[in-house]
């Protein structure tokens, strides 16, 4: 039965907890801090918001260095100057950090982050044990942080939940309203500081861990994470004997399960490390030896599955860490098969130094990506002869769906991460101004004028136009209207509120508005649909809000979605003003 503590318990274990851990604590507590801010803070405040978020990396990420220096300490009973120093010096690494990243958050800067998070995490396993050759005494170790984490969850959670029937108990018999989102501030609490201070409570030394096995974890894995696993060695090697007969390259995301089920099967053999040596249990030996021959055949498929996927489209971050988790699961295997697999350190060892040399260097996954889908994007273009004698596009082509869906998804690429590299391809954009979302909008609408899709005998011809991520947030004047009625063109023909009617005629093609019997609007949509795509091309998600206006006396019809399929049907969505009294 699962005992929770009382709350005398919980204030002793806190006061202990945080003098025992002090930095940590006090990380936690600015991380949780910073958190509400960021909750807090009017999204009108965008510069404030980036460097509240990019603090909040900072503080994420020192909250586990600091921890590993902590258990580092007590572990080898340093100098007393020894500790204090290596926290200076995270602190100056942590700080050169923040000073080198983007100005605004981006795609890139958030996958740095979290890869350096990833890498954070695994040194808390380990950095305790460098220089020991205690390999039973770090599964220990790391077998109670992994049950007491999953215990400060457990706490956290039960927490959160009674504060918060007791926040909405209060707020429902008393009838107080806050401006604070209290919810997820007190969400924020829990989970960011009381979580970490649960976690931390039962964190023994490293030299004090106990050598138990919980039996409950070898049940789990022995009846339930392993037979999943002989079942999705089954399925994957059926796909292999399809390859193999069929004689076709396989599917490129194949790789990413097949990376999922190795690392699968390496976590549940070393759940099961310490009864390795245990007569009764002689079947892990050999289980795992014949699990880490079973990988061989799937390690050629996922080598074939990545490099194909990079050899069509080119390198993204996520095929770069692919490509490179095969490299590891290759030598974590051929290192087990070769009679030396008894310490299991180098396995957080090495994936955290792959965390650490990723995200840097001339090597590092987003530098590489990005030339990597630079000269997939000039390749397309040649290939078709689109480019004039200055490497301009110039030249208007009827190309593949294929390759125009991918010179459209390299430019979503670049735009996703505010990268410079396409410009000198087109002739309108300049080099060095501001990377919004209209700078790759006339990318976007410049590639569409001049590569013209084949026609299939089954293509479905769609245009959408939207301002849901428009930067231009000039809005629509309404002045001098009274009455407004909400619009959506796609599930109903016809709307009334009672003093008029607007429907959707010839298949949205018209709208009409009625004030008692008689039409007294007329709006030709598909005039509009084509104006729009004479500027912007078939699709846009970024028009300003005022392109995107029907008025006609004492109507004003603003749409926030414009969209046809096949030129047979259109659809949309927005808000109609109109006078009461015309």
């Amino acid at each position: 039965m699962i005992k929770f503590p009382s709350l005398k318990t919980l204030g002793d274990s806190l006061i202990e907890t945080t003098l025992r851990y002090k930095e940590v604590a006090l990380i936690a507590l600015i991380k949780t801090i910073i958190f509400i801010m960021l909750v807090e803070m009017p999204h009108e405040e965008s510069a404030v918001r980036n460097q509240l978020t990019q603090l909040s990396f900072i503080a994420t990420l020192a909250l586990p260095l600091i921890l590993a220096i902590r258990l580092s300490g007590e572990r080898h009973n340093w100098k007393p100057y020894v500790q204090p120093a290596l926290i200076a010096s995270t602190v100056l690494v942590l700080a050169v950090y923040y000073w080198l990243m983007d100005k605004t958050l981006n795609q890139s800067g958030a996958y740095r982050f979290f890869i350096f998070l990833a890498g954070a995490h695994l040194l808390v396993s380990y950095a305790p044990f460098i220089g020991t050759n205690d390999k039973d005494g770090f599964w220990q170790f790391n077998k109670t942080l992994f049950i007491q984490f999953l215990n400060a969850t457990l706490y956290s959670a039960t927490l959160y939940v009674g504060l918060l029937i007791a926040v909405e108990t209060v707020k429902y018999l008393f009838g107080i309203e806050s401006r604070f989102f209290i919810e997820i501030d007190l969400f924020l609490i829990v989970s960011c500081f009381f979580h970490t201070i649960f976690f931390l409570s039962k964190i023994p030394k490293p030299d004090e861990v106990h050598s138990d096995y919980p039996h409950g974890l070898k049940v789990f894995t022995q009846y339930v994470l392993l037979p999943l696993e002989v079942v999705y060695l089954v399925i994957l090697y059926a796909y292999v004997g399809k390859i193999v007969t069929q004689w076709q390259l396989p599917q490129g995301r194949v790789a990413y399960l097949v990376l999922a089920f190795s690392v699968a099967g390496i976590f549940a053999l070393l759940l099961l490390y310490p009864l390795r040596q245990n007569t009764e249990e002689r079947w892990l030996k050999i289980f795992g030896r014949r699990y880490y021959l079973a990988l061989l055949p799937l390690i050629v498929l996922l080598f074939t599955g990545i490099f194909r996927r990079i050899d069509d489209y080119g390198v993204t971050e996520n095929r770069y860490i692919v490509a490179v988790l095969a490299l590891w699961l290759s030598a974590i295997t051929f290192y087990s098969l070769s009679g030396k697999r008894d310490d299991i350190r180098w396995i957080p060892i090495s994936l955290s130094v792959l965390c650490l040399l990723l995200p840097i260097g001339p090597w590092n996954i987003f530098l590489v990506s990005r030339d990597s889908q630079l000269k997939q994007f000039e390749h397309i273009l040649s290939k078709n002869q689109m480019l004039d004698a200055s490497r301009h596009l110039a030249q208007k082509k009827t190309v593949t769906v294929e390759d125009r869906q991918q010179l459209m998804s390299i430019i979503r690429f670049f735009r996703d991460r505010e990268l410079p590299g396409l410009e000198p391809y087109f002739a309108g954009v300049k080099q060095g101004e501001k990377r919004d979302g209209q700078h790759y909008s006339i990318m976007e609408n410049t590639l569409d004028r001049y590569a013209i899709a084949m026609k299939t005998d089954n293509e479905a011809r769609y245009m959408s136009f939207s301002s849901q991520t428009s930067r231009d947030i000039s809005g629509a004047t309404i002045s001098g209207f009274d009455r407004m009625i909400f619009i959506d063109g796609i599930d109903n023909d016809t709307i009334s509120d009672g003093k008029i009617e607007v429907v959707k005629q010839d298949s949205g093609k018209v709208l009409a508005i009625f004030r008692g019997n008689k039409q007294v609007v007329t709006w030709n949509v598909v005039e509009k649909v084509r104006a729009l795509q004479a500027v912007y091309g078939n699709e846009s998600v970024e028009l300003p809000q005022d392109s995107l206006i029907l008025s006609q006396a004492n109507y004003k019809m603003v749409f926030r979605i414009l969209s046809s399929s096949n030129d047979d049907d259109f659809y949309g969505s927005g808000v109609l003003f109109y006078k009461s009294n015309p």
